[in-house]
This record gives structure tokens, sequence and C-alpha cells, in this order.
């Protein structure tokens, strides 16, 4: 019980929207922020705390997702020609048009204080949120919410506790927990579950969690890579670290292009040191590893061998897997396993992030920042030293 009282430091997720008409209708996520956390703190009105926590994690998501589609409206034709000239062009107009579509369906860029940022970004309304239900006795949603801060704070030790109390309150026996609609299933959630049936000797059911982990962990990587490269709403401040008034335009451009090459580059790697996962290696290999063996043990030898290929793609030389796959093709005949045209693609662009950082910042100097234990990626803002004052690794060696 005295963990529940320590929740002013949590963070946790959201449940059924709980609407009340007396709530504005057209507030940005960041005012309506504000106001919960002055309902919460100054006021210890929990019930409006809930609400307003409420509709701005729904207002934030909303504002993602019609991110995304904007830049995919925007993207331009492949056609469109490879010369820098050519390339530059593409890459404005679809800035321009994407900052357009945004303008259009909310009006002006929010300015966003750095707290909203930081806060939103390790999902600390949830801490909130989880303590408000809990005030309010509705525990099974405080349940949800608290389970959805840990599964992005795996660290968090009092959230533990949390979540361990609430079960014990709600009658959970372990088992999985209903994920609120403002946060729908992750790859982290899918690979427990698909994990959770390959030990259970349950391969057709692992085989299911795992493809929708795969196909999920693909779209977050492809989400990701798109917040490094484009937003709508501004930082506040609107500062950018390192660049003087008396450096060249194209000293400007690199050191711009270089914060959004390092962002891509953290995007696929940003599961491989969850403690909570219980990780042998890393995330995408450990996925493709439970699936390739799912997959045989369900009779898709065709799909065990694809998946066998993509995981040699990531961890060349693996003689268990070598094995494997050669005891795929002999089954199918084959002598060159089935092609993934989305896993070749995805291998493709990952060497080519890659690659474009090495170029940048040299491989020598990945590999001393990397011995030295020192974080060079620089963060979606540039603002590493505020967001993550402990300078953890964020980026794993590569070469």
């Amino acid at each position: 019980m005295f963990l529940i009282l320590l929740a002013l430091l949590l963070g946790t997720v959201s449940t059924q929207l709980v609407v009340n008409t007396t709530l504005p209708n057209k507030e940005d996520y960041a005012a309506l922020y504000q106001v919960a956390v002055s309902a919460y703190f100054d006021e210890n009105d929990y019930t409006k705390a809930q609400q307003y926590l409420e509709l701005a994690i729904a207002d934030k998501r909303y504002r993602d997702v019609m991110l995304l589609k904007c830049h995919k409206r925007c993207s331009p034709s492949t056609d469109a020609g490879s010369t820098n000239e050519l390339f530059m062009f593409g890459f404005v107009r679809q800035e321009k048009c994407t900052k357009k579509c945004m303008k259009e369906l909310f009006g002006e860029p929010l300015s966003l204080p750095l707290y909203v940022i930081k806060d939103f970004k390790t999902r600390k309304p949830y801490s909130f949120l989880h303590y408000s239900y809990y005030m309010m006795g509705d525990l099974s949603r405080a349940l949800e919410a608290a389970t959805t801060h840990l599964s992005h704070n795996p660290s968090d030790e009092t959230m533990k506790g949390n979540v361990a109390y609430y079960k014990s309150q709600v009658g959970e026996d372990g088992g999985d927990v209903v994920v609120p609609p403002h946060e729908t299933p992750d790859s982290k959630e899918l690979y427990r579950r698909g994990g959770a049936a390959y030990n259970s000797v349950d391969y057709p059911a692992a085989k299911e969690a795992l493809s929708a982990a795969l196909t999920e962990y693909m779209r977050e990587v492809g989400k990701c890579k798109i917040f490094c490269e484009t937003g709508h709403d501004r930082y506040e401040a609107r500062k950018i670290p390192d660049l003087s008034e008396y450096s060249t335009f194209q000293e400007q451009l690199l050191a711009l292009y270089q914060r959004v090459v390092e962002c891509r580059n953290r995007c696929p790697t940003r599961h491989d040191n969850d403690v909570s996962l219980k990780l042998t290696e890393d995330f995408l290999p450990s996925i493709l590893n439970y699936l390739q063996f799912s997959e045989f043990q369900t009779g898709d030898v065709e799909g065990a061998a694809r998946t066998a290929a993509f995981y040699l793609q990531l961890v060349p030389g693996d003689q268990k897997m070598t094995g494997n796959l050669k005891y795929y093709l002999e089954q199918l005949n084959l002598t060159k396993a089935p092609v993934d045209s989305a896993a070749t693609e995805w291998i493709k662009e990952r060497q080519l992030d890659q690659e474009v950082l090495a170029t940048l910042v040299g491989k020598r100097e990945i590999r001393r920042r990397l011995k030295e234990k020192h974080s060079f990626v620089l963060g979606d803002l540039g603002l590493v030293s505020e967001l993550n004052p402990d300078k953890q690794i964020l980026w794993k060696n590569l070469y």
C-alpha cells in the first residue's frame, strides 16, 4: 500500500475516455495537460485530473496519427529523379506540404515547454492517471494505467510494486492485462505473448503473436524515423545547439542532418536494452528466432526458411541458424531461401542509415564513443543533455 503513496513520481496509461460536456473540445494537449497537472497537485481533484489527462493523451495521439498521414500524403513520387537538386527540391516540397496539411487541421504550431515534450515522451501523464484512478476507487483502470507506464519504463521499481498491489486487489493472476484504447499493443507486448505461448509449446499461438510483433516492430521503426525527420509543433525556446551564426550554410545543414541520421539509427535499437524482456540477443533477432521455429512447428517450412534468412542478414554466420536454414531448404528442395521483399528493403534501409552515419561521424569516432560509453545520439530535438541527463547508451555498436 505504501507504494501507492509514491505515485506522484510515476507514469502510466489511460483507458476509455470519460467525457464530460463541460470539458473543452478545442484545447491542445499541452494546455489540457497543464490543467490536469494543476488539478492533480494544486486542487487534489483527481476526477478532473483524470478527465483532462485522458483528453490530453487522446489529443496527442490524434496529432501524431495525423502527422503520419500528412507526411505520407505529401511523400514525393519515386520517379522524381535522383540528382541533388531534385532531392533537395522534393525534401523541401514534402516538408512544406506536411506543415500546410497540419496547419489546415490544427492551426499554427504549438510552442511547447520542454517538460511537456519530455513527459509525453516518457509517458509521465500516465503516472498521474493511474493514481487518479486509484483515488477514484477504480483499481482495474489504475492497473491498466500502471501496466502501460511500466511497459515503457521497465526499470521503475516503484511502479512494479504498484502493479503487484493492483493485481492483488482486482484478482489478476498475473496474466495478460487488457491494454487501454490509447495504447494499442506494441511489439514488446506482442513479443511477450508470443514468448509465453512458445514456452507453453503452443506454436500456433506463438506464430500468430510473433508475426504480429514483427509487423508492429517494423511499423514502429518506420514511424519513429518519420518523427526524426518532421514535426509540426515546436520547442518554445527554439534553440538549436552547436549552430553558430558564423557557420556556413553547409556546416549548419550538415549539423542538422547529422541529428536526423543519429535519430534514425536509434529507432531500430530502442528495445534492445529493455531488461524486462530478458533478451539474450537484440530484440529483432529474438523475434525472428522464436518465429522461425514456431513456423516450422506449424508446418510452414517456407515461412521458417524466409524468417531464418532474415535472421542471418542481421546475425551473419550464426551456426545454429545456418543449420536451420540448410535443413529448411532441404525440405523444400531449394538452393536459396525464398525472398522476403519487406525484409530485404528493411535491411537495405538499415545499412544505408548506418553508412550515412559512419560517413558523417566516422567509424573510428563511433568506436571511440562506444568504448568510452558516451552517447553520440543527440535526440530528435538535439537536446539529449536535457532529455537524457544520465547519458545512457542509446545506440549499439553496429561495426
